[in-house]
């Protein structure tokens, strides 16, 4: 499905703030209310929209350690690696790359005992060649 630049604005202001109001997002687009809540239930609908989320602001009480896992594979094994991956719920994203590192895996554990935990389980994959750990020390900008 072609997107085209109203559904390009709401999804910027979706990104922004996804508790934004159908009527507010009407008026910053041009359209009407009823308009804008048919444009997003087809792109929920088509799968552009797959779900809306929290982040915790910096107030709140720590909510464990979040890194990212540089790996390097065997060969062009990412497609073969990366649903072994997915399947651990701590990992929230995993990347393929191009250059020296196959792929990067940014997860949230409770602790750095759960983060070691989770790097055995990754290193011990078949096809995985190394897996270098980088916890997060602070975080100075985050526009997801």
């Amino acid at each position: 499905m072609a997107l085209d630049e109203l559904d390009g604005r709401i999804l910027a202001l979706l990104e922004a703030n996804g508790r934004e109001s159908a009527t507010k997002l009407a008026a910053k687009v041009g359209l009407s209310r009823s308009a804008v809540q048919e444009r997003v239930a087809r792109l929920e609908r088509d799968g552009i929209i797959q779900g809306y989320t929290i982040r915790r602001g910096s107030g709140g009480p720590p909510i464990g350690v979040e890194a990212y896992l540089f790996v390097r594979l065997e060969g062009h094994a990412c497609p073969r690696v990366a649903p072994q991956v997915r399947e651990l719920p701590e990992v929230l994203s995993i990347e393929s790359l191009a250059g020296e590192l196959d792929m990067i895996i940014r997860a949230r554990v409770p602790d750095m005992t759960a983060l070691n935990t989770l790097r055995e389980r990754v290193a011990h994959i078949p096809e995985v060649r190394a897996v270098t750990t980088a916890p997060v020390l602070a975080v100075h900008l985050d526009r997801r």
